[in-house]
């Protein structure tokens, strides 16, 4: 039974993101065409390519899996499953490449970002003051002297 269950293990979360995925863009894709609009390919390529490198990255789990009974040497048995497991985790570190090259909001993000901490840390070492502006509210952090104030207003205080 172990093979079977290994089996299904790895091909039913890959049948699963695959189906939803097909069902998310033939679902777009219809009300789009409802409402006149034009199909958005930012968003349709952004969660095709995560479903893809999602499933590309859990292959080789299921192979071991299905693989792991007949693995008689214990070295190759644990070099096996480490690098396997460590492809999987490759999939955490793909969303953020995938976001960066279809979504322009994502990189507008990153680039206010970076901007905001480089300012920070010109601020803050020349001693100055730095203001971090963020979606949460803003910071102000004087460094002048030995003490150092700290405040932070929420998006609800300044309302």
């Amino acid at each position: 039974w172990r093979p079977v269950l290994s089996s299904l293990a790895s091909v039913v979360p890959n049948i699963v993101v695959i189906v939803t995925t097909t069902w998310l863009i033939v679902l777009a894709m219809r009300i789009t065409n409802r409402a006149g609009d034009k199909v958005k390919w930012q968003g349709l390529m952004t969660v095709i390519a995560t479903a893809v490198a999602y499933c590309l990255s859990a292959l080789p789990v299921g192979l071991f899996y299905i693989l792991e009974p007949s693995i008689q040497d214990p070295i190759l048995y644990v070099h096996f499953r480490r690098a396997t497991h460590a492809i999987l985790n490759i999939n955490v570190m793909t969303n953020f490449y995938i976001y960066s090259l279809t979504v322009q909001s994502f990189r507008e993000f990153l680039r206010q970002r970076a901007a905001l901490i480089g300012r920070a840390i010109c601020g803050i070492r020349g001693g100055g003051e730095a203001r971090i502006s963020g979606v949460r509210g803003d910071k102000t952090t004087s460094t002048a002297g030995k003490n150092t104030t700290s405040t932070l207003h929420t998006r609800e205080e300044n309302n």
